[in-house]
């Protein structure tokens, strides 16, 4: 596939997607926050400047309540049967169109001061690796697990062995619910990509939820909020299902909400 012929499919999705949130009168903000995108991802979508993942074409289906057919139901001008979620998926980029980096590491003295800085970077990384294995977190670089240490450390819990995601316990064996959140991608705490019966049990059954809230790397929150506080969207949740959803994927919980509902405990007004 040629690159003109990449750009024509992505914009063709784009101008599918645009339409079908206007048609149903929601606006970028609102399906940025439903999928849990930015404003300006939705934006480049629409505007044909950049593909979206399977997954990502999973929750805008769902946040328009269509299905993904009916969601990839466009027609290229060139070809009508090629197959168009392959054509998004796998761009074919020539040599020529590669931008060459403007100012390449072309000298042995940067090189080497290059790998002396990563050297000494991965030295520190492999500390806190030991860390985090103390805490149970088998990888910092998966799932958030640096800024999850960061957390457990803050609120004196572990992770729970044997539960899924990030599941934490403190030393009476009390369990927790662990999310994080950057706030400067994204304004709702994501759930689980396969929510079901069963993990909405185990939502409702701890003892509380801790809500950390980020601005890129720098944590700037952390949120204590009861499970009672969410029963609004744990039944709305639990209602789909039981209406003939086997799950439901990744449901999100504004974190407005978790703002006015939480109790802050970091940083405390003395800290």
């Amino acid at each position: 596939m040629s690159f003109e012929r990449y750009k024509e499919v992505k914009q063709l999705f784009g101008d599918r997607v645009q339409a079908l949130r206007k048609d149903r009168g929601i606006t970028q903000e609102q399906l940025a926050e439903d999928i849990d995108k930015s404003v300006e991802h939705i934006s480049y979508i629409e505007r044909g400047e950049r593909a979206p993942s399977f997954e990502t074409i999973l929750d805008i289906a769902e946040a328009l309540k269509v299905s993904v057919p009916y969601l990839m139901n466009v027609t290229p001008q060139t070809d009508i049967s090629t197959n168009f979620l392959t054509e998004l998926q796998t761009p074919v980029v020539l040599p020529s169109l590669v931008e060459p980096v403007k100012e390449a590491v072309n000298t042995t003295k940067e090189r080497r001061s290059d790998l002396e800085r990563l050297q000494t970077a991965l030295g520190a990384i492999q500390e806190l690796q030991s860390l985090a294995n103390e805490y149970g977190i088998n990888d910092v670089f998966q799932d958030n697990g640096g800024k999850v240490l960061q957390v457990l450390i803050l609120l004196g819990l572990r992770i729970s062995p044997g539960r899924e995601g990030n599941d934490a316990i403190d030393a009476e064996k009390n369990e927790y619910e662990l999310k994080t959140i950057n706030k400067l991608l994204s304004k709702s705490v994501t759930t689980n990509h396969h929510l079901n019966l069963d993990i909405l049990a185990k939502y409702r059954a701890v003892k509380a939820w801790y809500i950390a809230v980020y601005e890129g790397i720098v944590l700037k929150a952390i949120y204590r909020v009861d499970p009672t506080s969410l029963e609004t969207y744990f039944s709305y949740w639990e209602s789909r299902i039981r209406g003939g959803m086997e799950s439901i994927n990744n449901p999100k919980i504004p974190l407005s909400l978790i703002e006015k509902e939480g109790e802050l405990v970091y940083p405390k007004q003395n800290e």
